[in-house]
């Protein structure tokens, strides 16, 4: 493991899992800032992979801003333990796509060994090792780390792998149908419970350092490179038609953070411990309650209508708490609120008679009485003004930028997004499927 060099590939514009990319309008945060239950998701990946071992890594960004931001989470290691280097600045307007990335860096760097490639917007449960001795005893120009999901689950989201009984990979499908799966083996919806699960690209690899940059001479490469050049997409397929081993190496579970409905099914599996390499860092369990990790600070803070601590109201049955649920420092919990699978983050203030389900609140939020909220994600320091006369109701992937504020009423569902720092008025009608980025988009709905 001392000689693995991880790739991190940190230069996605964050599109799909906008408004929560967003800082302000027209400034993006990198994905890999975004945070997951208290951590941004590089913090995690870099836990994960330092825990297996892996302590020298390559970050590949792309713009000032994404380039800075990713600086800012990790330096270059010292406090992390590591050591993290970064792409050239002058690669930036160069590269066609993250397979050229990573040519051009292990070219610049001049690797040569075993290198392990892996996404900012994911987290993974793996044995990196034991995947490394499989992949190097099998002599492979790359080994996919694979996913297994069910035809339904891969259909429309997730690349599907075909690979014969050995692990070396036939094929690619690149986000079939499910029409598509079912007629690649031969089933139909009838007799689709006849599939065992199949595996899905999860967007980590290892690869042949050395391989790559001898591959990177072919005429064929170098035309790829001068228009676009995808790991997924481009690298894999033409290895594999060119007869280049390619293998998948089952892992755990594979979390994708790229879009709100991925991020919200992520979040439910590490709070429900199906992720073993992210559970260790959830923070203090509540004693004698399985599945509520609250910080001890907000066990002890108090509201200024009962006056008393959480941890009493927990005790007196003044609100309820269905496990797993996650609540960061600082955070005010009213009398009468019911939370159930859901993650708050630090300083936020969750009114009386609030209930929030399958959902994550951004630090620094304030959620009014009586608002109903249910697979939502919100960004930071979000004010929902909700009443117990005008509640407010926020259900099925509804998504809320940063310091979004809402007036009472107000009432969205299925696919809305609201961009950061909005003021979203009280009688509103916003249909679902929207996406609203400014303020005269908003006037048309009133």
């Amino acid at each position: 493991m001392d000689q693995l060099i991880g790739i991190g590939l940190a230069a996605g514009r964050g599109e799909r899992f906008r408004p929560l990319t967003l800082k302000a309008k027209g400034y993006l945060r990198a994905k890999a800032a975004v945070r997951l239950l208290g951590l941004r998701v590089l913090d995690w990946l870099f836990h994960i992979l330092q825990n297996q071992g892996l302590t020298d890594f390559i970050m590949v960004t792309k713009g000032k801003e994404n380039r800075y931001q990713i600086r800012s989470i990790a330096g270059y290691g010292e406090a992390l333990g590591v050591r993290v280097r970064y792409s050239p600045v002058r690669f930036d307007q160069e590269n066609t796509g993250s397979a050229d990335a990573v040519i051009t860096n292990l070219e610049h760097f001049d690797l040569t060994g075993s290198i392990f490639v892996f996404p900012t917007d994911s987290v993974l449960d793996i044995d990196l090792p034991a995947m490394l001795a499989t992949h190097r005893a099998s002599g492979a120009a790359v080994t996919i780390a694979a996913a297994t999901q069910s035809a339904e689950s891969i259909a429309g989201r997730y690349g599907l792998i075909d690979c014969d009984a050995d692990g070396r990979v036939r094929g690619f499908a690149e986000k079939p149908t499910l029409a598509e799966i079912y007629t690649r083996y031969g089933v139909t919806a009838e007799t689709s419970a006849q599939l065992p699960p199949l595996s899905t690209n999860a967007g980590f690899y290892l690869m042949d350092a050395g391989l790559l940059r001898e591959i990177a001479n072919h005429p064929e490469v170098r035309e790829l490179r001068n228009t676009r050049f995808d790991i997924g997409g481009d690298l894999l397929p033409w290895l594999v038609a060119h007869g280049y081993p390619v293998h998948a190496a089952s892992i755990g579970r594979m979390g994708d953070l790229g879009n709100i409905p991925s991020y919200l099914e992520t979040m439910q599996d590490v709070l429900h411990g199906r992720f073993h390499s992210l559970s260790g860092y959830l923070g203090q369990l509540y004693p004698d309650h399985n599945g509520l990790m609250i910080d001890p600070v907000s066990l002890a803070m108090t509201d200024p209508e009962s006056g008393l601590t959480l941890a009493e109201k927990i005790t007196r049955g003044l609100v309820e708490l269905r496990p797993p649920v996650r609540i960061g420092k600082y955070v005010r919990v009213y009398p009468g609120v019911t939370l159930s699978e859901c993650n708050i983050d630090d300083d936020c203030e969750i009114f009386d008679k609030v209930a929030i389900f399958r959902s994550s609140i951004g630090a620094g939020s304030m959620i009014g009485p009586y608002a109903h909220i249910a697979d939502t994600l919100t960004g930071i320091m979000v004010e929902l003004q909700s009443t117990r006369a005008r509640p407010i109701l926020l259900r099925r992937y509804v998504a809320i930028g940063d310091e979004v504020i809402m007036r009472s009423g107000v009432a969205l569902t299925d696919f809305v997004t609201i961009h950061p720092r909005l003021k979203v008025p009280s009688g509103i009608h916003i249909p679902p499927n929207t996406d609203i980025n400014g303020a005269e988009e908003l006037l048309e709905y009133l």
